[in-house]
């Protein structure tokens, strides 16, 4: 066996992550490999920086932070951040991966089931699912609106590339349930209507609306409806009313001041 350069302990002290080996007079330091965390206190560490990096750029902007005002905010040292991150945007791209995979979740759980079905009822739920979704999920889009203006909307234009595709691919079967024309027109109205519902709901939420439509939010989401299936309806010679949005406005749906008006044509 070959000789070990590390020199026999009784010459070793050690020195913080390394050995200090001395002999003869001289010193000579032995690095050892940084212990290996625990990957549940790697996430811990990195959701309390991207946190940290979250409420900064949310207050100050991407381009108008620093690493040293994430580390400050976040409590660890510069060089604690550079342990996780190569750089600040590494740092925004890990939190829009973490809260796009959150999303996507809800999606899959709440919107998934829903998806291609147009029947009034069942929009009524796919915009209380997404009343729910933006709601409890403000930083996700607080993150895109930090992207569309320092970034172009780099990380988050896939999002709205192909929507209608988007949505069949999470419950194709409700799709193909349609014949070829029908599945079509069905796509395009399901996306629309759940596009309309995210914007509804944003300028509600995140930008203070406060019934931006001028009517209360029950009524608002049962016009969507009846605009968006009106069509769909009248090609299969259904009569549609477009300010109750058919069903929508029943009473197990709508409160009584909205129902009054729905029947009388005065705004509640």
């Amino acid at each position: 066996m070959g000789q070990s350069n590390v020199p026999p302990r009784k010459y070793q002290m050690q020195v913080g992550r390394g050995l200090e080996c001395k002999k003869n007079g001289h010193s000579f330091l032995f690095k050892e490999p940084m212990p290996k965390l625990k990957e549940q206190a790697v996430e811990r560490n990195q959701i309390r920086i991207e946190d940290a990096a979250l409420g900064v750029f949310t207050r100050q902007g991407y381009n108008g932070t620093s690493v040293r005002e994430i580390a400050e905010a976040a409590g660890v040292s510069l060089g604690n951040i550079y342990n996780y991150y190569d750089s600040k945007e590494q740092i925004y791209t890990s939190l829009v991966r973490r809260y796009g995979m959150k999303v996507a979740a809800l999606q899959a759980e709440k919107i998934a089931p829903l998806a291609g079905n147009i029947e009034p009822e069942n929009l009524t739920r796919l915009a209380e699912a997404i009343r729910e979704i933006v709601a409890e999920n403000s930083d996700f889009w607080r993150l895109m609106y930090i992207d569309v203006v320092e970034f172009g909307n780099k990380h988050f234009s896939h999002i709205f590339r192909a929507v209608p595709a988007t949505l069949r691919a999470m419950n194709p079967q409700a799709y193909e349930e349609s014949s070829p024309g029908d599945g079509q027109a069905k796509e395009f109205a399901y996306a629309a209507i759940y596009m309309q519902f995210v914007t509804y709901f944003l300028i509600e939420t995140l930008f203070g609306g406060k019934q931006h439509l001028g009517i209360t939010d029950e009524e608002a989401i049962a016009r969507l409806i009846g605009l968006a299936t009106a069509s769909l309806d009248k090609s299969s010679g259904k009569a549609t009313n477009v300010k109750t949005g058919g069903t929508y406005a029943s009473k197990h749906h709508m409160d009584p001041a909205v129902r009054r008006s729905a029947g009388t044509g005065r705004h509640a």
